[in-house]
This record gives structure tokens, sequence and C-alpha cells, in this order.
């Protein structure tokens, strides 16, 4: 080639280059419809109106669309970007073909309309799921700083801001490769999908990471038209109310778990998920077994067994926030919030905690149907002997119906005291059972309808914080020494007995006494188990002798005051100057 031609040749190959990099307006024309067309062909979408249309072709050939306003087929999906930039294939476009290896939306605003109410995450999932599988010949789709809109009816049910997502590019029956980030709800969130569309089994994996939670699953589905997915579940979160709420999902019984990690076998089918060798850490506390959870209809159910080692109940039935005495006024029972969900749970554990308590060979279970709740204890070992209990409500035309029953068989009091501060002036060994019915739309009302009867059994132990024994010596021996101390030491006893019923939440004792080797004390009167009020009297008396040292016990359950009646006759004879020192 003469020098004149190579400068020519160099010359044409700028010129080129420089027309390459220049952007062109295209008039709505034969090209501008070829190149929407490819577009739709590899998005699925319907250009329904753009500003304008720009093109490059050095140094790669690139397509550019302004202010598009777009639509799926079938009007599901529809929306609008800023810009659609495509990356045409060099190759084809050589013969006169586009094809695009890339599209990017740019700010797109979406709309994905959602059957029914929209209530549920699975029914936002499905058109999405529904649109990518009905592509065939799709490109690498990118969307970036976009926003989503889930709409019902038309009513907006969530946007998904902040949305950049990576659709790899696929043949036809390939999987679906989605990954990217989105804030939703406030929470800025990572994710990633691998979803089958060939016929047989086929890989599906999703991971989704956010301050919530971390959720990995691998799996397998068996195929398109027997939806069985089976595969390895891990999922940990910091609060699961708080993970449930995220979702709009407020189950009233999950405020009792905290932080939560979970691993199983999952078998996922529709509207039913299995967990087996399921591995749940409640607080770092570890329970084994198998789980499934369900929708049926409105109501979602969950079922299993669990085992562990370790459990502290008593933090998990005060994180339930359940009303106290007094405390919600006329507020009525929320009792349908308590039985939205249906459950069959059963764990058992080597040790339990209960406000203190210890228990071992700890057997519970919690049954929710619609308008019944019931709880129990079906064995517990504690202190050298066992512990039972039931509770059940039920949904009546005056309220709720609940029913308790409750039992403790040859238990240690002393050393359950070391434990339960509550008994800390108390020991013996023996027993307390409790039957109570009540009914109202209140928890006052339930408390002060409440009926049934309590029964005390108690044998060779101590009552502190009162010399009852000592008191009763003195006031024989010498009057004047008789209120000397007597507040202090202990009350030994040999038996101890309380036999009680109760109607409209008063408690009346029936027969109540506590007997030593020289001394026995009888107690009658009532408790107000609404105003949690009690106003008794008690009479000490020896085994051989007349004295009587009767006492009042009223005031407060929780700190009642022991007084010795000085109005009553002490004795009958030899004493006048006893009665004289008691006012003093």
């Amino acid at each position: 080639m003469t020098r004149r031609a190579s400068i020519l040749a160099y010359s044409v190959a700028i010129a080129l280059g420089l027309l390459g990099l220049q952007s062109w307006s295209i008039a709505v024309g034969r090209v501008e419809q070829r190149v929407i067309a490819a577009i739709e062909d590899r998005t699925g979408l319907v250009v329904t109106g753009m500003e304008r249309a720009e093109i490059a072709l050095l140094p790669l050939p690139r397509i550019s669309l302004s202010n598009v306003r777009f639509t799926q087929r079938d009007g599901v999906l529809a929306g609008s970007a800023v810009r659609i930039k495509a990356r045409a294939r060099l190759l084809p476009l050589l013969v006169g073909r586009f094809s695009f290896n890339r599209i990017d939306l740019v700010a797109p605003q979406i709309d994905v309309a959602v059957p029914g109410d929209g209530g549920s995450v699975t029914d936002w999932l499905a058109p999405p799921l529904a649109y990518l599988e009905s592509l065939r010949n799709q490109s690498r789709i990118v969307i970036a700083a976009g926003s989503i809109f889930i709409r019902a009816q038309g009513a907006i049910q969530s946007v998904l801001r902040d949305v950049n997502l990576y659709l790899e590019e696929r043949d036809p029956h390939e999987p679906i490769s989605l990954s990217g980030s989105l804030n939703w709800r406030g929470i800025p969130t990572e994710l990633s999908l691998v979803w089958p569309m060939a016929d047989g089994r086929a890989k599906t994996a999703l991971s989704v990471t956010s301050t919530l939670v971390k959720l990995r699953f691998e799996g397998t589905r068996s195929g398109p038209h027997d939806p069985v997915i089976n595969g390895q579940l891990a999922l940990s979160t910091p609060s699961l109310q708080e993970l449930l709420g995220w979702f709009d999902e407020k189950p009233r019984l999950v405020a009792a778990i905290g932080s939560l990690a979970l691993s199983a076998d999952a078998q996922i089918k529709p509207h039913e998920v299995s967990l087996s060798n399921a591995v749940a850490s409640l607080d770092g506390e570890r329970l084994d077994g198998a789980i499934k959870l369900g929708d049926a209809g409105e109501r979602l159910s969950l079922s299993g067994t669990l085992a562990g080692a370790s459990l502290d109940l008593g933090r998990l039935v005060s994180r339930l926030q359940i009303p106290a005495l007094g405390s919600a006024g006329d507020a009525p029972l929320t009792f349908e919030s308590w039985t939205a969900q249906d459950i069959d749970l059963r764990v058992s554990v080597d040790s339990a905690r209960a406000n203190g308590a210890h228990l071992s060979d700890v057997a519970t279970y919690l049954l929710v149907k619609k308008g019944r709740f019931e709880a129990g204890l079906l064995r517990a070992n504690a202190y050298g002997g066992n512990v039972k209990g039931r509770f059940l409500a039920v949904s009546a035309p005056g309220g709720v119906d609940v029913k308790l029953q409750a039992g403790l068989d040859k238990v240690n009091f002393g050393q359950a005291a070391s434990d339960v501060p509550q008994l800390a002036r108390l020991s013996g060994t023996g027993g307390l059972q409790i039957t109570l019915d009540g009914l109202g739309r209140t928890v006052d009302e339930v408390i002060g309808s409440l009926s049934g009867r309590a029964n005390l059994a108690l044998r060779q132990g101590e009552i502190g914080g009162v010399a009852l024994a000592e008191l009763l010596r003195r006031a024989e021996r010498s009057p004047a020494l008789a209120l000397r101390d007597w507040r202090q030491g202990k009350t030994p006893f040999e038996t101890a007995t309380a036999n009680a019923g109760i109607a409209n939440g008063l408690l009346v004792l029936t027969d109540a006494q506590m007997s030593g080797p020289s001394y026995r004390l009888t107690l009658a009167g009532t408790a107000s188990l609404p105003a949690r009020t009690l106003d008794m009297t008690a009479l000490l008396t020896p085994v051989n002798g007349s004295l009587k040292l009767p006492f009042t016990l009223k005031g407060s359950m929780d700190d009642p005051a022991l007084e010795l009646d000085v109005d009553a006759t002490l004795r009958p004879s030899g004493a006048q100057a006893f009665p004289t020192l008691l006012t003093r």
C-alpha cells in the first residue's frame, strides 16, 4: 500500500470512529421499530411510549430509550423508566439484526398487580415469578435505583425502594438467576435466587440477608407438575417477633421467643413446609425435633415435637405480656389474638427453669385452635417431688371460660426456697392442689368469678419470721416476757394443712391448722382474689392447757400483717396483768 493510500485508509477509520461515537436522535422509523421490538422480545415488556431513541455504534453498539413507559402483555406488570439502555451484540448487527446481551432499566417505577387482597408475600411473589418464567429469550436485565409498587385491586400494599437487581441472561430451559439488593419497610436487604425452569429435578436456592434475618436454602425441585422442593434450610434472627412483623404477621404467642437460629432438612409443598432433623436455638438453648408449618385458608398452623437439655419456661411466659390483675381496667380480653393460629406443640427437656424454680424431666404442651387455648405441664420433677398443671381457656357467650388445675406432690419446700424467694420463710415436704373455674370478658371479671377449691398439706417443716411456740411458752411462764422477740426466729411444725372453698373470687378457709410438739394453731377467714387481700384470724393454743392467743392476719397477700389481738381475753384467770402489758 502506498503512503497516500495508507493516509486515506486511516482517515476513513478515524472518521468512522468519530461518527460511531456520536449519539443520533432517530425518528420513529424502521430502525427504531426494530430496536424496540428486539427489546420487547428480550424483556417481555411492551413499550407503550417514550420521548426519543438514541444509538451509538462504537466502541460497542448501544441503544438508549428516554422516559419510557411499558407494560407486560397481560397487564400484570406496568411502569416507567427514566431510561432503558441496551447493549447490542456486534455480529448480529453486521447482518442487520438487533440482539442484546444486557438491558438496563434506570430508575424505573414498576407496578405489580397481585390477586385478591394481596395480604401475603406469596401473593406478591406469584406475578413476578410467572413473568420471569414466561421469558424465552431473556437478556441480562438490570434494574438500577428502582421502585416496585405492590398493588391489590388498585390499592398499594407495599413499596420496595432502592431496588438494584441483576437478572442473569439465560436460555429458555435454564433456571432463573437473580441477585441484588432492595430496601423494604426501612430494612436494606440483599438477596439472591435460583429458580428452576426445566422439567424434572432441578436446583433451587435462596439467600436473604438483612439486619433482621439471615436465610439460606439450597435444594432441588422434583418437577413443575409435582412442585415439591427438598433441601437444607438455615435461618437466624435476633428477634422472631420483629422478623414476622416485617412481613405483617403478628402472632401473639411469638412474643415468647427472642432470638432464634434454625437449621433443618426442609420439604416445601404448596401451603406446607415440613422440617425434619430440625435444630432450633432459642436464646442459645437448643431443641431438636420436627416441625411442620401450614397455611390453611386464613389460618396459619404450627405443629411439632421438640426435645432438649434445658429451657427457661419462665422467660418465655414473661415475654407474653399477660395482663396483670387490675392493670387492664375494663379492657376486654383480646382472646381472638391468642387463638388466631392453630398450634400443636410438644416440648420435652431434661431441665427447665420457671421464675427461679428448677424442674427436671419436663414434658409440656401447647394446643391452640380457634376459640380454644390450652397449655399444660404433663410432668416435671421438682425438689424431690413432682409438679403438674393445666390451663384451658375457651371462648363462651359470656366471655372467656377459664379452667386451671395445678398440683404439687411430695415437694420439699425447704429446697425450693433456695430458688424461689417467695418461699424463703417456709420449709417442709408436702403438696398443693388447686382447681379453679372462671368466666368473664376482662381479667378482673374472670378473677372475680373464680370458683373451686384449694388444699395444702405439709409435714416436718418450719415457718420463718415468727416464733409462735416460743411466744406460747413465755406467755405460760411469764406474761411480761411474752412480747419479746416473738417476730424473730422460727416456728417448727409437724403438720400443716389447709382446705379452702372458692366462690365468686372469695376464698374461704374451711379447715386450716398447724401443729407442733407443744402447740396448735388454727386459722379461719377469707381471702379476696380480685383485691388480693387477706382477712383472717388465728388462734394459738398449747397442747395441754387453757391459754389462748388470738391473732389477726390482714392486708395484702404479698405482705400481710400478723398481729396479736390485744383486745381479746388471753387467759380466763391468773393473767390479769398480761392484757395490760399488751396495751402499753
